[in-house]
């Protein structure tokens, strides 16, 4: 059943697994412990990951203290009696602030979420990103997991680094 690794479509059914939801859990850690939350994500070709979120929020205050993250991506309609596959990655949030790297995360944002452009709201009558209430925030893996029954049994494979490294 173990596929092998070498020749293995990484890119392919990262992407096939990230498709198949529109949300992931986020988990961030302040001095009690840790806490997770449910956000809409979106990632771009090296597999960096993109979310908005409020500055009040509890993860978005945990992120400013400590940016180590942990986000497991998974297809929540997935019986446990067919075959699974699911992400599990640990890595670095960075709130975004200058407006290019803004401008690059709102394309990225949004052309998930609009991929018909001529749907996508236009930025100066967004409601997030003139908006100070609403930040981009850019996660760097570290460390990204793959769990696919169908190739690896029941062992999670560590993806190879140039999978998504910059």
């Amino acid at each position: 059943m173990v596929t092998s690794k070498e020749n293995f479509e990484w890119k392919k059914y990262l992407e096939e697994c990230m498709q198949s939801t529109e949300f992931c859990c986020l988990a961030t850690v302040d001095d009690n412990g840790v806490w997770s939350n449910t956000i809409y994500f979106a990632w771009d070709d090296n597999l960096n990951l993109y979310f908005i979120s409020q500055p009040q929020s509890h993860h978005m205050k945990n992120l400013v203290k400590d940016p180590r993250i942990a986000i497991s991506i998974y297809n929540t309609t997935q019986s446990t009696f067919d075959d699974v596959a699911g992400i599990q990655l640990d890595g670095e949030a960075h709130i975004l602030t200058e407006k290019t790297e803004v401008n690059g995360a709102y394309a990225i944002y949004y052309g998930r979420k609009y991929p018909d452009t001529s749907r996508n709201p236009r930025k100066e009558e967004d409601a997030y990103i003139n908006n100070p209430e609403w930040q981009f925030v850019k996660i760097v893996p570290k460390h990204i997991y793959y769990f696919d029954t169908r190739f690896f049994d029941e062992e999670r494979q560590e993806v190879p680094r140039e999978i998504y490294s910059e």
